[in-house]
């Protein structure tokens, strides 16, 4: 869609069908099916439409199951891809582990990963020779040493780490009260006998509260216990207080450039201070020559026109 006579043409107006017609056809599509690298920004102002049409439409598609997406992380996937563009061969299959480094990290990139491997142990049972296993073999020896995982092993999608997150959330309400609205009496409407105590609040180092205070807002759960105990391991591990701190001021300027903060595209502070390291990612906001940045209130041109007399 960079060709300078296509862009010639009347725009495509904001709707679900036509921002599926971009998503395969853009030019960041990569030769892993369904895969790419892109912005909710840089979509957006590539198709001319505002980020809330944006937004609107993308629901559309996403709704129907059509698209996944984690547009901090700028990873987009088509899941059923695959299914029409089938690689030819086994020696296709390998020159996707040159693509997948491009990708960045993240619990979508593994969900499509392992939907991928399992179209391939797919395409080998549907073989003559299912024995051979090539293209699972194929796809191991392109896959296996940039992830390290074993892919005997199922890789949790982003609805588990969900789930997962939501059940640790529940629990956490249930054993303790951070926001001191706990309730004063037990279970049964019988109250509290004198000899018991309530629980302390539960307190964190400085450094923690400091790094928690200026973490992007998100829509949905965010649970500060659990990015505090995310956020210790790295401590424990040697990264550096200041390190993290520094990331998470570039994290939070990038959420408000994208124009995604208070919203589920947000990392849950405890997946960004996990073993992934997203502090220590670079979080640029790359932004167009000319564009104006969408979170700056424009001012009006004082600029009068050559020829024109007051």
């Amino acid at each position: 869609m960079g060709d300078s006579k296509f862009r010639a043409l009347s725009a495509l107006p904001p709707c679900g069908q036509g921002l599926w017609l971009y998503l395969l056809t853009n030019v960041n599509t990569s030769p892993i099916p369904g895969l790419f690298r892109a912005g909710r920004a840089a979509i957006a102002e590539e198709l001319g439409w505002s980020l809330e049409a944006f937004d609107k439409a993308f629901q559309e598609v996403f709704n129907q199951g059509m698209v996944k997406a984690d547009f901090i992380s700028r990873v987009v996937w088509i899941p059923n891809a695959i299914k029409h563009n089938r690689p030819e061969s086994p020696n296709v299959v390998i020159s996707w582990g040159k693509e997948i480094d491009l990708i960045p990290e993240c619990t979508l990139k593994d969900e499509a990963i392992a939907t991928l491997y399992g179209h391939m142990q797919l395409i080998d049972s549907e073989s003559d020779k299912p024995d051979k296993r090539s293209y699972s073999t194929a796809f191991e020896k392109a896959f296996g040493k940039a992830l390290g995982k074993p892919f005997g092993k199922s890789i949790p999608n982003q609805e588990q780490e969900q789930e997962q997150e939501q059940e640790q959330e529940q629990e956490q309400e249930q054993e303790e009260d951070s926001s001191g609205h706990g309730s004063a009496t037990a279970p049964g409407g019988q109250s509290q006998s004198e000899g018991d105590k309530p629980e302390p609040k539960k307190t964190y180092p400085d450094e923690f509260e400091l790094v928690w205070s200026i973490y992007p807002k998100r829509a949905g759960g965010n649970s500060k216990s659990d990015a505090f105990k995310a956020w210790n391991a790295r401590i424990r591990d040697g990264t550096a207080a200041e390190e993290i701190y520094s990331g998470v001021e570039r994290y939070a300027a990038f959420v408000k450039f994208e124009g995604s903060l208070n919203t589920q595209y947000v990392k849950q502070a405890k997946t960004f201070f996990g073993p992934g390291m997203h502090f220590s990612e670079p979080w640029a906001t790359q932004q167009a020559p000319g564009a104006r940045d969408p979170n700056q209130i424009s001012e009006p041109d004082k600029t009068i026109p050559s020829g024109f007399k007051g």
